[in-house]
């Protein structure tokens, strides 16, 4: 029918080929282009942040606390946490069906239910959406020769931020290393006691007498006047002015007891690029967003950009788009070089320019159609997309050689152009319904799979399936229109055609014919050793492939994590970073070395998120190589490997590979595999982690084993003794706060602002000692506390609760809309206990003792991870290995150990395609025998499936090429191939004994009528894919396992399908004669 409607309608057929072309071109400019489809994992990250806390204490204060409210959440899958010092990290990962939007708002209606009972002056908590999207796909550097760590984060903070926010689909963080700039009072320990001024005095004064106050506005005579007033100082210098408080008539100044400086915040994070300090953005996208566009757009910036000092530069480094870039161009470019090796072989076999342009007109009109059919669904351009599209090309010439190839028959037999077309196309309808069919059942499974890979190959599938009936709509429409005009002359043209194509075929067949003959007569044989290669190729081979869950891709970068002495002060830990970055420069060509990027330390803040570290002796190191480098990204890990450990012994360094293409698949993680220990204290945790540490160590072919969670970090413990400092007549808190404020500030606790009156940008305005002044425990101990043991003289205060700020929204600052009310809290003024000064040592001992730099739960249960790197790509194996020594390791009660990371989502999605695999073929077998009407012939046209395998195991094995979920996804494809081969021979044996042609006759008949077809399909595909299967390009690394599974299984099930398919059907076909063979009546006495 759709046949016969092309054929009255030749122009419009015609009209819809162009509308196709144009629309898929159009399609293509305007889809997203990123590595992967988007992968939509609810996942929520909720932070909170509250300076000075240690991670036991914001385990118990804020953690876990929110925690609990969190499970009240609808279709939470699981919780993790992080508790670092003065900061909290949950995710909450929901059930895959639940909307992200609804997660993110119902977590945030949570989070804020519960802020009343967390600590005072805690920071209100962040809910993002984390996912694929919130990992930078670059950075975006500012360095500088002239300016300071704390004018180069300025720059980056208020000025480069501001500029590129309008970049279309551009997320960002805060920068990353510099200084922060603040306003300081460094005082003086030695003044201070000599005029009995505690450090809560200092903070009272300063926050008093400087302090934001919108004064309004009034009406004087005919005029409205803005009323400004001198409540906020407008210059450093003058905070010096400030008086603390009056003592015998005499005014006790700033300048007295310390100094006020335009300073920096004590640096805790320091980034270096290629050896120089420098701060960074981290560029994240947006949901949804183009990732090519959004680095497009910042190098468009760049060069616009304003107000940037000479001497400073902006670059933009870690550039992933540049990978991305890379393996779509490839993919694209190998997959025009299989459509061209394709069409190559059709030419040879058909002889004729026309004809082979006829079969390839299939591949751009059908993929130009999926184009069209992806940018309407929303998919994108992306490895799978490609890879689909790639991996149909050879493919979409089936139908059209098939159709061409009766053609010619139809013509033989006398026909007309126009009739000949017809009835071929006619005549197979059927059969290639049915091929076209089982090619998309194979991926119907895939809509079952779960987690991260239904993500990754629902798209693919979608590809393959718009492809293909596309192509299936085009070999019964255009092709019969195009066949009709060229052989519109009839048998005459087609017959000469005919015979000069098939000279040099004639010798194919002189080969085949004889084999399949003795084939037929000896059919025990052939089936027997058919099924002895199945058994012994997975009795012998298949134990001994590797396994993982995902292609390693050489992505042109690594990163290193950096893990030095636990405590040590962060300049220790930069020294160290030095050696490491100059190691690598030593060790990598200067040809190869793109840059090298170093973050060392904990950032205080939201821009902690964008880095691994959880410490001061902490860090990561960033090694980017050139595009096209010539030397392998695992050889340079395995020299650097080595090297580390011979320089720089008692340093932790482990590496991270795979780029962009890891870190979405590993959603984060920092291992491949990582051993999860679960208890209820880390005290009894622990032990079961080290122990677990050295067994692994052990185990062959695994490197970088190391414990995530340090526990010795330094603890310093004040304790007050509450009665000696009541007998002094102060409270615990007003220690605390004393001492807290010497050493890192008032900042924690109630803090104060200064805007500068060039650029209105705000800062901080605190006090504290400098760090300088406290490198031993004695200088602690030395810090006065304000007391009231004894009367004083007459002073007075010159701070009063009048003037204490009030809540205003500071813009362009970076603590907007906070509440100033400096009435209440630990520096409120009215405190009229006045005595001499009291030192810490007075009222409080110092213990030393050690912690955790980060406590970790895993659903609420304390986690510590042992994480472990496998060598090469045998995952299954490793963590089998893994496994066996766990099962050695005692553990206590209530402990318990599971392995996550890639080897958890290695084995489940192994076990989807377990499921996926035997399905495939039962929807294959039931379609074919609703269609064929038969329960018999389908299970002859599916024994070519499992006989495929045997050629996707060997080619496996012998290109040492692992068992992963591109390599199924390649079997599923494959078995559709075969079956759409064993289809043509036994439809078409099928309609031979309908004619009346013995079983044997109808085998032989088929196989000489159909082997050229099946050829040159399986050829087409085979060539179509061996770009992809060489694995030349870079960046195509995730197609390789892929087009190997189906280069091997097809062609060895080609080789099956000419000769145990037939065999096979002839058994069948023999009995199902002898049956339906009329039986003689008995013979009559008339007969006698």
């Amino acid at each position: 029918m759709l046949t016969r409607a092309a054929l009255k309608n030749p122009y419009a057929v015609f009209a819809l080929c162009m509308i196709a072309l144009v629309l898929g071109a159009v399609s293509y400019q305007k889809m997203r282009v990123d590595i992967f489809p988007e992968i939509k994992i609810p996942t929520i990250l909720v932070t909170t942040f509250y300076r000075g806390m240690s991670p036991s204490e914001m385990e118990g204060a804020i953690t876990l606390k929110m925690e609990q409210r969190f499970v009240e959440a609808s279709y939470v899958e699981h919780i993790e946490s992080q508790s670092l010092a003065g900061m909290s990290y949950i995710k909450v990962f929901f059930q895959p069906e639940y909307s992200i939007d609804s997660a993110q708002s119902e977590l945030t209606s949570l989070a804020y239910s519960i802020i009343r009972l967390l600590p005072p002056g805690v920071y209100p908590p962040s809910v993002y959406k984390f996912g694929v999207s919130s990992l930078p796909v670059g950075l975006l550097s500012v360095s500088s020769e002239t300016l300071g760590p704390k004018e180069i984060r300025d720059l980056a903070y208020f000025t480069v931020r501001q500029q590129i926010a309008t970049i279309p689909g551009i997320s960002f963080g805060p920068p990353l290393g510099g200084k922060v700039r603040q306003i300081t009072v460094f005082m003086d320990q030695s003044r201070m006691l000599a005029r009995g001024i505690s450090p809560s005095e200092v903070v009272k004064a300063i926050n008093s007498q400087s302090a934001i106050i919108p004064a309004g506005d009034i009406k004087i005579g005919d005029l409205d006047y803005y009323v400004y007033s001198n409540s906020l100082i407008d210059a450093v210098d003058k905070i010096n002015d400030i008086p603390i408080k009056v003592v015998n008539g005499t005014p006790i100044l700033v300048r007295d007891i310390g100094t006020a400086a335009d300073s920096a915040a004590i640096q805790t994070s320091i980034v270096r690029v290629n050896g120089r300090e420098a701060t960074y953005i981290p560029i994240t996208r947006q949901e949804g967003a183009n990732t090519l566009e959004v680095t497009d757009g910042i190098r468009a910036k760049l060069p616009k950009l304003t107000e940037i000092p000479a001497g400073a530069t902006v670059k933009f480094l870690y550039d992933q788009s540049l990978y991305i870039r890379q393996a779509i161009t490839n993919l694209q470019k190998e997959g025009l070089l299989g459509a061209g090796l394709a069409g190559l072989m059709i030419f040879l076999f058909l002889r004729s320019l026309k004809a082979a342009l006829v079969v390839g007109m299939a591949i751009p009109l059908s993929l130009t159609a999926a184009l069209v059919a992806l940018y309407l669904t929303g998919q994108s351009v992306n490895i799978m997309t490609l890879g689909g599209l790639a991996l149909v090309i050879g493919t979409l010439l089936d139908n059209n050689i098939v159709v061409q190839e009766n053609l010619h028959r139809h013509l033989e037999m006398g026909k007309d152009g126009r009739t000949a077309a017809e009835d071929s196309a006619v005549e197979l309808t059927l059969p290639i319904l049915v091929a076209t069919i089982c090619i998309l059942i194979v991926y119907l499974p895939i809509m079952f799979f779960s987690g991260i890979i239904k993500y990754l190959f629902v798209p693919l599938a979608m590809t393959v399936a718009f492809a293909m009936l596309a192509d299936y709509a085009v070999s019964m429409t255009v092709t019969p229109v195009v066949l009709s005009h060229l052989y519109a002359s009839g048998h005459g043209n087609g017959s000469h055609e005919e015979t000069e194509q098939k000279d040099w075929f004639r010798f194919v067949l002189a080969i085949y014919e004889p084999v399949l003959r003795v084939g037929v007569r000896f059919k025990p044989v052939v089936i027997g050793l058919a099924l002895l290669a199945l058994i012994g190729t997975g009795a012998l081979l298949l134990p001994r492939l590797h396994s993982e869950f995902f292609p390693k891709v050489d992505a042109g970068n690594f990163t290193m994590l950096v893990s030095a002495p636990e405590g040590s002060r962060i300049e220790k830990t930069t020294a160290i970073v030095a050696d490491i970055e100059k190691l690598v420069q030593e060790t990598i060509p200067k040809q190869d070395l793109e840059e090298v990027i170093s973050n060392t330390g904990l950032y205080f803040g939201d821009a902690a998120r964008f880095a691994p570290n959880t410490g001061n002796h902490t860090a990561f190191v960033l090694v980017n190589l050139v595009t096209g480098h010539a030397g392998k990204t695992e050889d340079y890990v395995s020299t650097l490997r080595t090297k580390l450990r011979e320089s720089l012994p008692g340093v932790e360094v482990s590496f991270q590979t795979g780029g962009i293409i890891s870190d979405v698949l590993n959603f984060g993680l920092r291992a491949p595999i990582d051993i999860q220990v679960k208890g209820p204290s880390l005290d009894l945790i622990r032990p079961v982690a080290e122990a677990i540490q050295q067994k692994i160590a052990q185990v062959p072919n695994t490197v970088d084993v190391r414990i995530k969670q340090g526990k010795s970090y330094p603890e310093l413990h004040i304790d007050v003794d509450r009665t000696k400092a009541a007998y002094y007549g102060i409270t615990q808190d007003r220690v605390i706060v004393d001492v807290i404020t010497g050493i890192s500030s008032n900042i924690a606790l109630s803090p104060n602002f200064w805007l500068d009156p060039k650029t209105a940008n705000g800062y901080f305005l605190l006090a504290q000692f400098p760090e300088q002044s406290l490198t031993k425990t004695e200088d602690l101990l030395n810090i006065p506390i304000i007391g009231a043991r004894t009367a004083l003289g007459p002073t007075s205060s010159l701070t009063t609760s009048g003037a204490t700020g009030s809540t205003i929204a500071l813009q362009n600052t970076p603590f907007a809309g906070r509440n100033l009310d400096l009435s209440n809290g630990f520096y409120a003024s009215g405190d009229d206990r006045r005595g001499p000064p009291v030192l810490l040592r007075d009222v409080a001992s110092l213990n030393m003792k050690t912690g955790p730099d980060s406590v970790d739960h895993y659903d609420l249960s304390r986690l510590i991870d042992v994480l472990v790197t496998p060598v090469g790509n045998d995952l299954g194996h490793v963590a089998k290995d893994i496994e066996q020594a766990l099962a050695t390791v005692p553990l206590p009660k209530d402990v318990t150990i599971q392995l996550k990371g890639e080897v958890a989502n290695m084995r489940s999605a192994f076990s989807n395609f377990a499921l996926a695999l035997p399905l495939a073929v039962l929807l294959i077998y039931l379609v074919m025998v609703g269609l064929f009407r038969s329960f018999i012939d389908p299970l002859i046209i599916l024994v070519a499936v499992p006989l495929g395998w045997i050629g996707t195991v060997l080619m496996l094995h012998f290109t040492n090429t692992s068992v992963n979920v591109e390599s199924m996804i390649g079997t599923l494809m494959m078995m559709g191939i075969v079956v759409s081969n064993s289809i043509l021979l036994v439809d078409f044996a099928n309609r031979m004994v309908d004619t009346g042609a013995s079983a044997e006759q109808a085998v032989l008949e088929a196989g000489k009528r159909r082997i050229r077809p099946i050829l040159m399909t399986a050829l087409a595909t085979i060539l179509g894919l061996l770009p992809l299967a060489l694995g030349f390009g870079e960046g195509n690394e995730t197609m390789v396992p892929l087009a190997r599974a189906v280069v091997g299984g097809l062609a060895v099930s080609t080789m099956m399908t000419l000769l145990v398919v037939p065999v096979m059907h002839a058994l069948v076909l023999g009995r199902r004669v002898q049956i339906i063979e009329p039986v003689p009546p008995p013979a009559t006495g008339e007969d006698l």
